[in-house]
């Protein structure tokens, strides 16, 4: 493989699906995060990544629940000599001229795919210093940061977790047949109007809270929507709402940056 051939796997294995990126090396090194292009792709179920060893010279790899091809990919990797870098959740890191702090005192209980939610939103944004980072998937998760410090946090269920368990908790209760039904959050006038936005009002108020939550410390931030229901959480009345798919990797990306791959 010629130097300018190089590239590098980003993995991503959340609790539904791994999504994987392929970038190279002078993209990496090079480009703005805001600019980098990501192809994403997904793994089957019983699919694994050791396929694209012979096209990747390094792996960046995070993973919120140990994938089944873990072992095997670490041991056909030292074969071909391709290093694994497996992302840690850290009490701080610099990026650019930051420094993103971590207000765990045991750092090992953060999920890495909020930490690299935020190394993703500080390495995007870097003339703002505030925002509150939602991820919108299995669970919500909303991370509020002031002055490049991260005060805290909440987890709480997401939106198909809500649901089910409404549904499966409670008779005489029940939803849509197909989830085509208005979007906008109003009230509901049947009962599978009043599930599906009743759903929504939850989901939605955790990101109401944690924009109090900056708001009482300033009155200039930026909100960061990931995740797969993104688009369920509706847009602020300010204009400083921002949607982003694949935050989790372009945190990978952003740590291989900070590494200064070559």
């Amino acid at each position: 493989m010629s130097e300018q051939s190089k590239t590098v796997l980003f993995i991503d294995v959340g609790n539904t699906a791994a999504k994987y990126t392929i970038i190279n090396n002078d993209t990496i090194t090079n480009i703005g995060l805001a600019d980098v292009d990501l192809r994403i792709d997904t793994f089957a179920v019983n699919e694994s990544p050791v396929q694209l060893l012979s096209s990747v010279n390094s792996i960046y790899l995070s993973y919120v629940r140990v994938p089944v091809w873990l072992e095997s990919l670490k041991l056909h990797a030292a074969a071909q000599q391709v290093p694994i870098h497996i992302a840690k959740t850290d009490k701080h890191i610099r990026i650019n001229h930051s420094i993103l702090t971590n207000s765990y005192s045991d750092i090992s209980t953060m999920g890495i795919d909020r930490w690299l939610a935020m190394i993703a939103t500080v390495g995007l944004y870097p003339k703002k210093s505030n925002f509150v980072i939602v991820d919108a998937g299995t669970a919500i998760t909303c991370d509020v940061i002031f002055r490049h410090a991260h005060i805290g946090g909440w987890i709480a269920p997401g939106l198909s977790s809500i649901k089910n368990s409404l549904l499966n908790n409670t008779e005489n209760v029940f939803k849509h047949d197909d989830d085509q039904f208005n979007q906008k959050l109003t009230l509901g006038k049947n009962t599978p109007d009043c599930v599906e936005y009743g759903c929504l009002a939850q989901l939605n108020g955790i990101v109401n809270e944690g924009i109090k939550q900056i708001n009482a410390l300033s009155d200039n931030y930026l909100v960061i929507i990931s995740g797969g229901d993104r688009e369920k959480i509706f847009q602020q009345e300010k204009n400083n709402t921002v949607y982003k798919a694949n935050i989790v990797l372009l945190g990978l990306i952003q740590l291989a940056k900070n590494h200064q791959i070559s």
